[in-house]
């Protein structure tokens, strides 16, 4: 990885059900970070008693206000799940691996 990425992780507890009020309000969710300059990707994590988020910027700038956006959106949309903060890690993403890669050419 050529340029760092920032993470934060987000991580609801005693929140059950609050992986589905997510995933149904998706649309809200996609145009509250998309807008997020140097946003790349936000991950839901359905845990046994709540909810594990990861959103992936460019910079600490991006993820500070992923936090700062989620905490409003939350606060307004979704009060009850907005009564207790997450536990929130932020950090810088030192390694990615997925299977992007170019299929082979044959010879």
């Amino acid at each position: 990885m050529t340029t760092p990425m920032f993470a934060s992780i987000r991580k609801y507890n005693e929140a059950p059900a609050f992986s589905d009020e997510l995933v149904n309000r998706q649309d809200e969710v996609k145009a509250l970070l998309t807008p997020i300059p140097g946003f790349h990707a936000y991950y839901l994590v359905k845990t046994n008693d709540g909810v594990i988020t990861m959103t992936v910027c460019d910079d600490r700038v991006g993820v500070d206000e992923s936090n700062r956006v989620a905490a409003g959106w939350l606060k307004d949309k979704l009060p009850t799940f907005a009564s207790r903060p997450p536990e929130i890690t932020m950090g810088e993403v030192r390694m990615h691996v997925n299977n992007d890669q170019p299929a082979p050419v044959a010879l």
